[in-house]
C-alpha cells in the first residue's frame, strides 16, 4: 500500500512538472507581443513629431493670412491703393494654397495614424484576449494541480524522511518535494507576471481606443478647416478677379482720359506761361511808369536846381548891385559929409533873402515814415513749427505730413513727375490754407464742384481744381490746390499766413489735401522747384 501512495505522489509530481512548462511558454508569449507593441507605439510617436511640426507651419500661415486680411481690408475701398490690394490679395492666394497643401498632408498623414492605430489596436486586442485565455488556462493548469496535490495527500517532511527505506530513497524524496514546491512558487509568479501583463495591455489597448477617437476627431476639424480654406481661396480668385477688372476698367478709363489729362496739363502750362507774360507786362509798364515817373521828377528837379541857380544868380547880381550902389552912394555921402542910413537896410534883405533861402529848404525835407510793425509770432508757432530754411513758412498750421513729395511718383492711376508736395492726414479737409510769405494773389480757380476722392480728373483747374497763385515780393510764386474754397481775389494783397482758402478735394484728387508748389522766375519762365528747400 505504501508503494502505490508514493507511486501517485510521483506521478502527481510529474504532471506539475508538465503543467508548470506549459504556463512558462503562454507567458513568454505574451512579453513577445509587449515589445512589439512598444516598436509600434515608437513609430507612432514618430509621426506625432512630424504632424505637430506641419501644424506648427499651418498656425503660421494662418497668422499670416490675418495679417493680409487686414491689410486687403484696409486697402479694398481705397482708390490710390488699388495696386497694393491686388498684391495683398495675390500674396493671400499663394498663402492659402500653401495652407491646403499643408493641411492635405496632415490629413493624409493623419489618416495613416489612424490606420495605424486600427491596426495596432486589432493586434493589441489580439493579444490582450491570447492574454487572457493563457491566464484562464493557467489558472485551470493550477486547478488542476492543486487537485493533484489533494489526491497525492499533504505529506510534511517528516513524513516522507519516516516513509523512506533507506537514505538514498529519503533524499531522493526531499529533491522531489523541493522541486515541486519550487514549480508552484514559479507558476503563480508567472500568473501574477501575466495577469500584470495582461492589465498594461488592456490599458494601453483602451489609451489606443480614446487616442483614435482624437485623431478622427482632428481629421474631421482637419478636412472642415480644410473645406473652409478652399472656398476662401475660390472668394480670393473671384475678389483677385474682380480687382483685376476693376484696374483694368481703371485703366481704360485713365487712358481714354488720359488724353484730357494731358490737354489740360499742356492748357496749364499754357496758362501759367501767359499769366508769366502777363506779370512780365505788367512789370515792364510798371517799369516804364516808375522810369517815367522818376524822369519827370528828374527833369522837374533839374529844372528847380536851374530855377534856383537862377533865381541864387539874379540874387547875386542884385546883391552886387545893391553893394555897389551903396558904395557909390557912401562914397557920395563922404563926399558930402552926409550918411545914409539906408544902406543897412540891404543888408538886411539880403539876411531876408537867406533866412527866405533856409525856409525854402526846410520845405524840402523828407517825409516822416513809421517803423514797420514788428511781425507776430504767427500760426504755426502755435504747434511748434519753427521755419529757418527761407522767408516762406508752413501753407497749412497743424497739419505737417507730407503723403507725396516732389518728383517721380508712381501709385494707381496717380503717376508721373509731381510738380509740388501733397499735405495730408485723417483730419485735414476744411483745415485753414495760409499764404506762406506776404504777396499779390496773380491767379485764383474757384468753380470745382467736384469736391470728392476720384482716381481720375474731373478737368477742374488743370487737375488742380480750385486754387490760387501768390507772387511774392522776391519773385517767387507759391501755389496751393486742391480747395474746397478760394476767399481771395486777384490783385488782393496778403499778409504771410493770411488765410486763403480751405482745404478739400476738389481736382485731380484721391483725397483731401493740399498741393503746394514753388516756382521761381528762371529768366523766360517760371520752374518749379521742390519746396520742402523753403518750408
Amino acid at each position: 500500500m505504501s508503494k502505490l501512495t508514493g507511486f501517485k505522489k510521483a506521478a502527481a509530481c510529474t504532471a506539475a512538472v508538465i503543467i508548470c512548462a506549459s504556463a512558462f511558454s503562454g507567458a513568454g508569449n505574451g512579453m513577445i507581443n509587449a515589445d512589439r507593441g512598444h516598436a509600434l507605439s515608437s513609430e507612432l510617436q514618430d509621426n506625432y513629431k512630424d504632424i505637430a511640426s506641419k501644424k506648427k507651419n499651418i498656425d503660421e500661415l494662418i497668422a499670416k493670412q490675418e495679417e493680409l486680411d487686414k491689410k486687403i481690408a484696409d486697402t479694398k475701398n481705397d482708390i490710390s491703393a488699388e495696386q497694393e490690394n491686388k498684391e495683398a490679395i495675390e500674396e493671400q492666394i499663394a498663402t492659402v494654397q500653401k495652407t491646403i497643401l499643408a493641411l492635405n498632408e496632415t490629413i493624409s498623414e493623419t489618416q495613416d495614424e489612424i490606420s495605424a492605430l486600427e491596426v495596432s489596436i486589432a493586434e493589441k486586442e489580439v493579444q490582450v484576449a491570447e492574454q487572457h485565455e493563457q491566464i484562464v488556462q493557467g489558472v485551470g493548469d493550477f486547478k488542476v494541480r492543486l487537485k493533484a496535490m489533494y489526491v497525492a495527500g499533504n505529506n510534511t517532511y517528516s513524513d516522507i524522511i519516516i516513509g523512506a527505506s533507506d537514505f538514498y530513497d529519503m533524499l531522493m524524496k526531499m529533491e522531489l518535494v523541493k522541486r515541486v514546491a519550487e514549480h508552484d512558487d514559479n507558476m503563480i509568479d508567472d500568473l501574477i507576471a501575466l495577469k500584470d501583463q495582461y492589465e498594461a495591455d488592456e490599458a494601453e489597448l483602451n489609451a489606443q481606443k480614446a487616442e483614435l477617437e482624437v485623431k478622427q476627431a482632428d481629421l474631421e476639424t482637419q478636412k472642415e478647416a480644410n473645406e473652409k480654406q478652399r472656398d476662401k481661396l475660390a472668394q480670393l480668385v473671384s475678389e483677385s478677379q474682380i480687382s483685376i477688372d476693376k484696374m483694368s476698367e481703371n485703366k481704360e478709363l485713365y487712358e481714354n482720359n488720359l488724353a484730357i489729362i494731358e490737354q489740360e496739363r499742356k492748357q496749364f502750362e499754357k496758362d501759367l506761361d501767359d499769366l508769366y507774360k502777363e506779370r512780365q507786362a505788367i512789370k515792364a509798364e510798371e517799369k516804364k511808369k516808375a522810369d517815367e515817373e522818376k524822369a519827370r521828377q528828374e527833369e522837374e528837379r533839374r529844372k528847380k536846381e536851374e530855377e534856383e541857380k537862377a533865381r541864387e544868380e539874379a540874387e547875386k547880381r542884385q546883391r552886387e548891385e545893391d553893394a555897389k550902389k551903396a558904395e557909390q552912394d557912401d562914397n557920395d555921402v563922404q563926399d558930402n559929409d552926409d550918411v545914409d542910413d539906408n544902406g543897412g537896410s540891404n543888408n538886411v534883405d539880403a539876411d531876408d533873402g537867406d533866412i527866405s533861402n533856409s525856409a525854402s529848404d526846410d520845405d524840402d525835407s523828407v517825409e516822416y515814415v513809421p517803423p514797420a510793425p514788428a511781425p507776430s509770432a504767427g500760426k504755426n508757432a502755435a504747434y511748434g513749427y519753427t521755419n529757418s530754411k527761407s522767408n516762406l513758412t508752413w501753407p497749412v498750421p497743424g497739419h505737417y505730413n507730407i503723403s507725396f513729395g516732389f518728383g517721380w511718383r508712381n501709385s494707381g492711376s496717380l503717376y508721373g513727375n509731381h510738380k509740388g508736395i501733397d499735405i495730408y492726414d485723417s483730419q485735414i479737409y476744411n483745415a485753414e490754407i495760409c499764404a506762406a510769405e506776404e504777396g499779390t494773389v496773380i491767379r485764383v480757380e474757384n468753380y470745382c464742384t467736384h469736391d470728392y476722392g476720384k482716381n481720375y480728373s474731373c478737368g477742374c483747374g488743370g487737375g488742380y481744381g480750385r486754387y490760387c497763385i501768390i507772387e511774392h515780393p522776391d519773385g517767387k510764386w507759391t501755389l496751393y490746390g486742391h480747395a474746397n474754397n478760394i476767399i481771395v481775389s486777384v490783385g488782393q494783397h496778403v499778409e504771410k499766413e493770411q488765410v486763403i482758402g480751405y482745404v478739400g478735394s476738389t481736382g485731380h484728387s484721391t483725397g483731401p489735401h493740399t498741393h503746394f508748389e514753388v516756382q521761381v522766375d528762371m529768366g523766360g519762365y517760371m520752374a518749379q522747384v521742390d519746396p520742402s528747400n523753403y518750408v
